[in-house]
């Protein structure tokens, strides 16, 4: 990480606390992240614009997977207006939607995020993964 600058390294800082956040179960804990005007754009679930929008699509998610995981694997690149990292999206499923031979299953997923920082809060956050990851992953298994 030594080719990082100051800023870059706080970011990666909010970074992993933010993830650390998505992770947590915790339906707010997000929010102290993002600016007051936060944007969200998921390959699989569009474009949420502001925090009661992107608070929703995230309820909808722990609804659906209370022990929903978005680990970064510490790989993270940098620019002027943001970073990009990878991460790995991992959940137990609890329903029959993925078939029932998998319920109670754990899947995985891997992603890519660029987030757009203001300051040290995150304006925008793109998410990049691909929706038929989960099936392959539990697949595999």
């Amino acid at each position: 990480m030594s080719a990082f600058n100051e800023t870059d390294l706080a970011r990666i800082e909010v970074a992993n606390a933010l993830f650390a956040a998505w992770s947590s179960g915790d339906l707010d804990a997000p929010r102290a992240y993002l600016t007051d005007t936060p944007v969200l754009w998921d390959s699989i679930g569009g474009l949420k614009e502001g925090w009661d929008a992107i608070r929703e699509y995230f309820g909808h998610g722990l609804q659906r997977y209370p022990d929903l995981s978005l680990v970064p694997t510490g790989e993270f690149w940098s620019r002027p207006d943001g970073l990009a990292m990878q991460w790995t999206l991992s959940a137990t499923v609890i329903d029959e939607s993925l078939g029932a031979e998998h319920l109670g299953k754990k899947w995985s997923a891997p992603g890519l995020s660029f987030l757009v920082f203001d300051g040290l809060k995150v304006a925008s956050e793109y998410d990049y993964h691909d929706n038929g990851a989960r099936q392959r992953s539990l697949e595999s298994s």
